[in-house]
C-alpha cells in the first residue's frame, strides 16, 4: 500500500521513472557484463539521470525490439556490429553458440572485445550453417 501511494505521488509530481523495464533487458540475449551500460551512459542509471548511449538510442528508435536490423548496425561506430558485441550476430534473440558474455558494448566505442575472425556481415550466414 505504501509503495503504491509513493508511486502515485511520484506520478502526480511529474517525476519520471527510469525508462528501462525488465522486458527491455529480456530483449537482449546477453547483457553480461555491461547490464544497464549496454543502453545507458551510466552503469546504474536513475530516474533523474538515465541518458541513453548510442546503442540505447538505436534500440529506442527500433521500438525497443532486438532484431536483425539492430544486430546489423554499428551504433557506436567502432567497426563492430551490435549483434557481434551483444553475442547474437543474426539478431534472432538467441545467443550465438556458447556465448555467455557480451564481446563488447554496442553503445561504447571500444575494441569490439576480442575481435572477429570473420567478416561480421557474413557471420549470420555462417551461424545458420551450424545451428540446425
Amino acid at each position: 500500500m505504501i509503495v503504491a501511494a509513493l508511486g502515485l505521488g511520484l506520478v502526480l509530481l511529474g517525476v519520471e521513472t527510469a525508462g528501462a523495464t525488465p522486458q527491455d533487458m529480456i530483449e537482449l540475449p546477453v547483457t553480461t557484463p555491461n547490464l544497464c551500460a549496454t543502453c545507458h551512459v551510466l552503469d546504474s542509471p536513475s530516474a533523474g539521470d538515465a541518458a541513453l548511449n548510442l546503442f540505447g538510442l538505436d534500440f529506442l528508435e527500433n521500438g525497443r525490439v532486438w532484431d536483425s536490423d539492430l544486430a546489423q548496425l554499428d551504433s557506436d561506430g567502432d567497426g563492430c556490429l551490435n549483434g557481434v558485441e551483444v553475442g547474437d550476430s543474426d539478431g534472432d534473440g538467441v545467443a550465438d553458440g556458447n556465448v555467455t558474455e557480451q564481446a563488447g558494448n554496442p553503445g561504447v566505442r571500444d575494441n569490439c572485445g576480442s575481435g572477429s575472425l570473420v567478416d561480421e556481415r557474413t557471420w549470420d550466414a555462417l551461424k545458420a550453417m551450424f545451428d540446425r
